[in-house]
């Protein structure tokens, strides 16, 4: 049974990661899987979220997952340990008398519960008293809609409230001004601020960093000389070409022979990385970390499409397709700071055809936009069987570097 799974980041107020949303798939056809009553299906499905390491891809947070109707009265939920997820009631289910039992019974073994896509109304009562999470739709419960309701539950419940769907940082604030606790959305990867906003010069010798190692051929007493200079950078290099990722029998001890380990293309990656978690310290570390994943992502792809970029290319381009969000400028000012070859800059400013097609693709398997015409184009093909893998690889590189 092949399962892909995608994974949308929850925020707190203060935009520290709480948790993600799990979306799973049977391949790309699908929606969530179609399973029958039989207990034992339900036990392979399980079997197999664990085999894909979902501990690794949620590491201590929570994860919340939609459970259709079938699957609740199916007591289904019972399979998973009640501390890593969190059960989602989906919008289209009704209190019924059954559906009650099962919830009850979720909640009395220690379940949390979370009613997706709410719409308040008398009947879900029931509901509600038992939940833990209500989730929100900004796109069809606009905010301004939602005031009376939002107090009506803070005065009556001791509930958690999620916005979902935060497009912009003005519906964020907006949404934590009015009491929500936790947001999930694409907001944090859009600059916040629009007007002009100068780099600092601590930022500057970040990205004059990024610039040496963007040469083609390398001064790397030069860069052993600045990253000496730079203790995080230094602990950082020492403790990520130590980390199981490379599964070493011994630890390395020096900055000059871990540069020598990693080798040039490595070492780009490395410092290219580090550098950007430095650029955004006031930044959620989920953007950091996406933007990681995507830069993997990306060169994952240019093994399996015909493009004229290299893999290392189509790494730097993923890593910094964000950089515009990370220090809250437009991407054209960004670049000014940045001496990159033009097709470089012309992947990041949006100009290449062919960097945009493989961007999109990788931005729809972070959101778990499935309706994507290059999963119905792949489906059943070898390349299909290939992107769990990837996703993993992903995961599991940025875990490495930033852990």
């Amino acid at each position: 049974m092949d399962i892909f799974v995608a994974r949308q980041p929850v925020f707190t107020a203060q935009k520290k990661l709480w948790g993600y949303e799990l979306l799973f798939r049977l391949g790309f056809k699908n929606a969530f899987p179609d399973i029958d009553g039989d207990v034992a299906t339900s036990n392979v499905l399980a079997n197999t979220f664990f085999s894909f390491e979902i501990k690794e891809i949620l590491g201590n947070k929570p994860g919340l997952i939609n459970f259709t109707k079938e699957l609740i009265l199916q007591k289904t939920p019972l399979l998973f340990p009640q501390q890593h997820f969190i059960i989602e009631v989906l919008e289209n289910i009704e209190p019924d008398h059954e559906i009650l039992l099962a919830l009850k019974e979720f909640h009395e073994k220690g379940f949390k519960i979370a009613l997706d896509d709410f719409v308040y109304h008398e009947k879900f009562t029931p509901m509600m008293e038992m939940c833990d999470i209500i989730k929100f739709d900004l796109m069809a419960t606009p905010l301004e809609t939602l005031t009376g309701i939002v107090k009506d539950i803070r005065s009556n419940y001791s509930i958690t409230l999620l916005a979902e769907k935060v497009e912009t940082y003005e519906e964020f604030e907006l949404a934590k001004e009015m009491g929500f606790d936790l947001f999930q959305g694409y907001f944090f990867s859009r600059p916040e601020i629009l007007s002009k906003k100068e780099i600092s010069s601590s930022q500057i010798t970040k990205l004059k960093l990024i610039n040496e190692v963007g040469k083609k051929e390398l001064d790397i007493k030069k860069i052993e000389s600045l990253i000496k200079k730079d203790v995080s950078v230094s602990f950082k290099l020492l403790k990520f070409i130590n980390s199981a990722y490379f599964a070493r029998p011994t630890p390395i001890n020096t900055i000059k022979d871990a540069i020598t380990y990693l080798g040039m293309e490595e070492l780009r990656k490395f410092i290219n990385i580090i550098a950007v978690s430095d650029l955004s310290e006031s930044k959620p570390n989920e953007l950091i970390r996406s933007s990681v994943i995507r830069a993997r992502l990306c060169e994952q792809f240019g093994t399996v499409f015909k493009t004229h970029f290299t893999t290392e290319e189509l790494f730097t381009l993923g890593l910094f397709s964000v950089m515009d969000a990370m220090l809250d400028i437009k991407m054209k000012d960004v670049l000014k700071n940045i001496t990159f070859s033009e097709k470089i800059k012309d992947g990041l400013l949006g100009k290449d055809k062919e960097f945009k097609k493989i961007l999109k693709i990788v931005v729809s398997l972070e959101r778990g936009e499935w309706d994507n015409n290059f999963y119905t184009l792949i489906a059943g093909k070898s390349i299909e069987k290939k992107l769990p893998q990837f996703y993993l690889d992903a995961i599991q590189m940025v875990n490495s570097f930033l852990s």
